[in-house]
Parts: structure tokens; C-alpha cells; sequence
């Protein structure tokens, strides 16, 4: 079939910056037989960011010329933001120092303005063969928690397990990215032959067998990606390496679940970026909401849209000082799960380098993380719906937070 010639499929867009495209004509010709509608128009950059906040584009034609460094730092984390968009960028000559600024700052193809139609209709063309290849990847789940001691290793460990439990036809991965002191293979008692440094070395030639091979398949049905066993390796694991593995974990497994580190580092940010849903631990606690309520401020900033952001509160039980009434009203939003409090065997299963569904498929904590994982996965498991405690303590935790009484 002819690109472009399916009726019955909505019409892509496309937006053009600048005098990105060179001839109106020649361009929306070519747009045309990929099936795309009248490209809409930004007059620079700014007002790009402004389009791409509020409407999605499949494909983005922007002009490099004359680009600041800080406008290609912005551009780098828009696009690491945003799925299933491209970027193609132009420029009046093929600069080597320009094509590369570029490709770093994650446009996926370069062309010489005004584009010949050949020469565009060959980059769209890879594009979105590239996107149909894509729409077909697995989904990343990245857990993250904005401070120590709130359990994300656990939880990720957990989901990872869940997700396997839930999809047992569907391939699971676990990549551990903290990259200094990672306790995945503590939690999981793993001896393993190869680890994240081990990808690292060989990231620019890694393919399907390579992976497979590097990964430490555990009895639970998990394949995991230990963080690096050398402190040299956390320098190597920068945002551009965590990117390219979240690519490659997303190619080949169904489902993949990051344990990102506590603090917002570039390769944090760049895991957060990937991720299709960001599972934000927190807990009934001053400190932890207060950390919470900074993440969700930067993730607003990052443009992440609301959807993305899942807040789930751990060790949860009815008779905290604060109610979960009380951090949706902190929080601004609802909570997409909460976790009961179960220390004994969460403890029992940490010892014995297990998941707790594994130790004890019996308990309520090994079924809420089942539960967490089909509302993530999308499984056909069924789920209680989260209630709330009658609000205990509020007024101070209005008061620590500076909240205003409700009316």
C-alpha cells in the first residue's frame, strides 16, 4: 500500500517552525502522501513550545540556524518529553559542528534548507516506518521517590514481579539506575554475571542476542539489569546512556520498570522523561509529602502531562496521623494507589531475596501490588477501589504546609 493512501486513519500533523520546510508547496506535497493534513505554522521556537504544550504533532520541521545553546538545551528536554513526535531539523549548509549539536539534542534527522522533496519525502518516509515500529514497544514504568527510606526499591521490585505474575506470556525487565549503591540484586539475592556496566561497554553495538545475554533472568520471571558494581560506571551512565537502554529494554520487553535514584539527576530526569507512567512513592508523613509536592512542581514545569504522574503512597494504614484525604489536598490530586503496611513480611521477603508475592502470595500486601500492577499493565485483574480515612491531624499538617483552611 502507498503511504498515505489509508482513508479510515486520522490524519497526522505536522508542525513547520520558521522557514524550516523551504516551499510551501513542495512540502505540504510531500506531507500529503504520508498521510499527514495542512502542517500548521510556528513563527520560532518559543511558539513551537507553546503549540507542542497543547496539541500533539507527529512530526516537527524546525530550522537550526542561529539556535543558543540554552534554546537547544530546551529543544533536548522537550523532546525527550514528548512521545511518538520527530523532529526534523534544517540548516542552509551541512555544518559537521551543527549536525551533531543536533543529534544531541535529540532531533532524529538533518537536513540541507530548502530540503529537496527526494530528500524529504526518504526522511519522513524512515520516520514513519520508524513510528509504526515503535507503536508496538513496551511500556516503562519508572518509580521514583524524592527522598530516602520511602521504599522504592522495594516497589519496583515488587511491581516488576506483579507485572510478570499478571502478563505470565509477556516478557518483564527490571533495570536498576541508581547507579551508586543500587540494592535491586540485594533484594533479589542476585549473583549475577554481568550487570549495568556491562550494557555500558558494549551500548553501541547491543542488539536482541546481546541483551538477552547481559540480563540476569530470575525465578520470579523477571529479567534484570543490576546497577554497576563499579563506582567508575557513574560517570558512564549519563542521560544519553539511560536513554539509549530504555530504548532497547523497550524493543524487546513488554513491560519494563526503572528503579530511578532519590534525587533528580540528569540521567534521573532522563529516565522520568522515557517513561510512559512515573509511579511517585510518597507516604503519610510531613517530610515525605512535602518532598512530593516539589516533584509534581517540577514534573508541571517539565510539561508532563497529569496522566503521566501516578502518586503512590507506601506503608499505608488507617490509623496514620494523616489521612489520604488529607494528601490529595496537599497534593493537589488524586492518589492512584496505596500500598497497606505490612513490615513483617515485607522484611521476611527482603531477608530471603524474594518478592513478597513469592514468600507469601497470601497476604494483602502481595495482592495491593498485583492490583497496582494490572491498573499500570492493563491486565484483567480486578481491584479494589482506594477509599479514604476519616482525616485525623490535618490541621497541623495544614499548618506545616502553610494550607488554607477549607471553607
Amino acid at each position: 500500500m502507498t503511504p498515505g493512501t489509508e482513508t479510515s486513519r486520522p490524519a497526522r500533523a505536522a508542525l513547520i517552525v520558521g522557514d524550516a520546510a523551504g516551499s510551501e508547496e513542495t512540502v505540504s506535497h510531500v506531507l500529503a502522501r504520508f498521510g499527514f493534513g495542512p502542517p500548521a505554522r510556528a513563527a520560532d521556537l518559543g511558539a513551537a513550545f507553546e503549540l507542542l504544550h497543547s496539541t500533539h504533532f507527529d512530526l516537527v520541521l524546525l530550522a537550526m540556524q542561529g539556535l543558543e545553546p540554552v534554546q537547544l538545551a530546551a529543544l533536548e528536554r522537550r523532546i525527550r518529553a514528548m512521545a511518538g513526535t520527530f523532529f526534523i531539523g534544517t540548516a542552509p549548509k551541512p555544518d559537521p559542528d551543527l549536525i551533531l549539536r543536533a543529534l544531541r539534542s535529540g532531533v532524529h534527522e538533518f537536513l540541507v534548507h530548502p530540503p529537496d522533496a527526494a530528500e524529504l519525502a526518504s526522511a519522513v518516509d524512515r520516520l514513519m516506518r520508524r513510528s509504526e515500529s515503535e507503536g508496538r514497544r513496551g511500556a516503562v514504568f519508572a518509580v521514583y521517590g524524592s527522598k530516602g527510606g520511602l521504599g522504592n526499591t522495594t516497589i519496583a521490585v515488587n511491581l516488576a514481579h506483579a507485572l510478570a505474575l499478571n502478563n505470565p506470556d509477556s516478557r518483564v525487565a527490571l533495570a536498576d539506575l541508581v547507579a551508586a549503591g543500587g540494592d535491586v540484586r540485594v533484594s533479589l539475592n542476585l549473583k549475577p554475571a554481568y550487570d549495568m556496566g556491562s550494557l555500558l561497554e558494549k551500548l553501541d553495538r547491543v542488539d536482541a542476542d546481546l541483551l538477552y545475554s547481559l540480563l540476569t533472568p530470575h525465578p520470579s520471571g523477571v529479567w534484570v539489569l543490576p546497577a554497576p558494581d563499579s563506582p567508575e560506571m557513574e560517570d558512564v551512565l549519563d542521560s544519553g546512556a539511560v536513554t539509549s537502554i530504555i530504548d532497547h529494554l523497550r524493543a524487546h520487553f513488554a513491560f519494563t520498570v526503572l528503579d530511578c535514584e532519590h534525587h533528580l539527576s540528569e540521567r534521573t530526569l532522563a529516565a522520568l522523561d522515557a517513561a510512559d507512567r512515573v509511579v511517585l512513592v510518597t507516604q503519610l508523613s510531613v517530610p515525605a509529602l512535602r518532598a512530593t509536592q516539589r516533584t509534581l512542581a517540577v514534573c508541571q514545569r517539565l510539561g508532563y502531562p497529569d496522566e503521566k504522574l501516578c502518586v503512590v503512597v507506601n506503608r499505608w494504614q488507617s490509623q496514620d496521623v494523616l489521612s489520604t484525604a488529607d494528601a490529595t489536598e496537599v497534593l493537589k490530586r488524586d492518589l492512584f494507589w496505596k500500598l497497606p503496611n505490612d513490615y513483617r513480611t515485607a522484611a521476611a521477603a527482603l531477608t530471603r531475596g524474594v518478592p513478597v508475592a513469592q514468600y507469601d502470595p497470601s497476604t494483602k500486601l502481595a495482592l495491593s501490588f498485583q492490583q497496582l500492577a494490572a491498573r499500570l499493565g492493563g491486565a484483567a485483574f480486578v481491584h479494589r477501589a482506594n477509599g479514604t480515612t476519616n482525616g485525623t491531624g490535618g490541621s497541623r499538617l495544614k499548618r506545616l504546609l502553610g494550607m488554607k483552611k477549607r471553607s
